[in-house]
């Protein structure tokens, strides 16, 4: 038997050499990916493929034409005395290249090189139409995908066109297209086939059904109603502390109720300070506390007031202690109405992760914020329906305390509906608590909180 050790660049180039010395009837034995330098321990050498091959022909294979072989680095033959040790090593590389990352390079033990041809090796002929083909049908799924209408276009594609319309049109406003597709089957369900070709009267229609569906609480002191704890939570920036400080101003300065304020946000001095500031211009008392203890005692001690209304910190989907200590507040006074404040423009499924977050605290209300931020309302409706928690406020501005309002059912149906007039606006003309700026502190408002 003849071994011989080859080294090249590719295993294709290592085959052509191969079979040019050896004869098409060799077998390989082992390849290898090595580092050829001349430096010691050829650290910074190049990457070759080191390929051992053999054959039982002891004679010498002639090479036709030697110059169509790329240069190729030999190692002389291996003593017949020492094919035991070079078969030991061989088994040794084989483990390693079994356990190597490269799939490509392997041991192919006892098989024989094909015959010489010029054409690339079938597997990288495949890999190379498999990637092509990849590409091709990727290119196509872009195509086809932006070629599709949007789920805007296609809602309600089985009812009448006037009642098509008006499903395509909840959907724009932000509804998911299987609630537009249940309100507007409800509709059909009302109406006769005559209405069903009006405009006019589908709108009145879905006007009613939404109204039905929406839940509200109303104001949080009224003629029946005169004292009242309300605890406000929810994620940092969604606005609690300027939805706690319009309320005061409103009650204060316009009910002439008592109302006193407690903040569990210390974490932040600028939006205590901030706070007591308001608490100052408005004349109620401001009280900061660190615990539930504290919280209660603050209660406890302005009982007197009409209207007691506590901040909180934003919490973080993992802070679940202090979510506890917060739903630990409700457990030890009692009756304390929760209020969710929630943006307006954040997407239905972080709101839903938002509801659930909070749930330990069990929130009683919702409470929209940046209504002015945003043209689509349909989260609104989507999640006090999911929920079955009634809306209670809704703040459209940063003006204090005009840009916030009682939550209404007939005007989000008209905001779902799109009637203009509903819309809001961010001067804050749509508010109906008051349409003269009560506070004025420079123009300055609450830090979102």
């Amino acid at each position: 038997m003849k071994m011989k050790v080859f080294h090249a660049d590719t295993m294709h180039d290592a085959i052509r050499a191969i079979k040019e010395e050896l004869g098409p009837d060799a077998l390989i034995l082992s390849t290898k990916r090595v580092k050829r330098g001349s430096l010691p321990f050829s650290i910074f050498g190049r990457s070759l493929l080191e390929v051992t091959a053999a054959t039982d022909s002891t004679a010498e294979q002639t090479v036709p034409d030697q110059q169509a072989a790329p240069p190729l680095r030999q190692d002389a033959a291996l003593p017949v005395e020492n094919q035991r040790g070079s078969a030991s090593a061989f088994q040794d590389t084989l483990s390693s290249l079994l356990r190597a990352p490269h799939p490509t390079e392997s041991v192919v033990e006892t098989a024989k090189i094909s015959s010489p041809s010029t054409k690339p090796a079938p597997q990288s002929v495949s890999q190379w139409r498999f990637r092509r083909l990849k590409h091709e049908l990727l290119d196509l799924q872009q195509q086809l995908t932006s070629s599709l209408p949007d789920e805007s276009q296609t809602a309600g594609s089985s009812f009448p066109a006037p009642l098509a319309r008006a499903c395509r049109l909840l959907v724009t406003q932000g509804l998911r297209p299987a609630t537009a597709e249940d309100l507007c089957l409800a509709l059909r369900r009302r109406l006769s086939p005559e209405s069903l070709q009006s405009d006019s009267e589908i709108q009145d229609g879905l006007h009613h059904l939404c109204m039905e569906r929406i839940r509200v609480s109303g104001p949080l002191l009224d003629a029946e109603n005169d004292y009242k704890v309300a605890m406000f939570i929810g994620p940092s920036g969604a606005g609690k502390t300027t939805a706690i400080v319009k309320l005061a101003a409103h009650y204060r300065l316009q009910e002439n109720r008592s109302v006193a304020l407690i903040t569990l946000d210390t974490c932040r001095m600028a939006a205590v300070e901030q706070l007591r500031t308001y608490a100052h211009v408005l004349g109620v008392p401001l009280e900061t506390a660190q615990t539930t203890a504290e919280v209660v005692e603050g209660i406890r001690r302005h009982r007197q007031a009409s209207l007691i209304l506590i901040d909180t910190p934003g919490l973080g989907p993992h802070e679940t202690a202090q979510l506890m200590n917060l739903a630990g507040i409700k457990d030890s006074y009692g009756s304390i109405e929760t209020h969710l404040v929630l943006s307006a423009t954040t997407r239905m499924q972080d709101l839903r992760r938002t509801v659930a977050r909070y749930t330990a605290c069990a929130p009683s209300r919702l409470l929209f914020t940046k209504l002015d931020e945003t043209e689509e309302y349909g989260n609104l409706f989507e999640l006090a329906y999911q929920t079955a928690l009634p809306l209670s406020y809704w703040s459209n501005g940063q003006r204090v305390p005009e840009d916030f309002e009682p939550a209404e059912s007939a005007r989000l149906a008209d905001l779902l509906l799109d009637r203009g007039s509903a819309r809001f606006t961010p001067s804050g003309l749509s508010s109906s608590i008051g349409r003269d700026s009560v506070v004025s502190m420079g123009g300055t408002t609450p830090q979102q909180a």
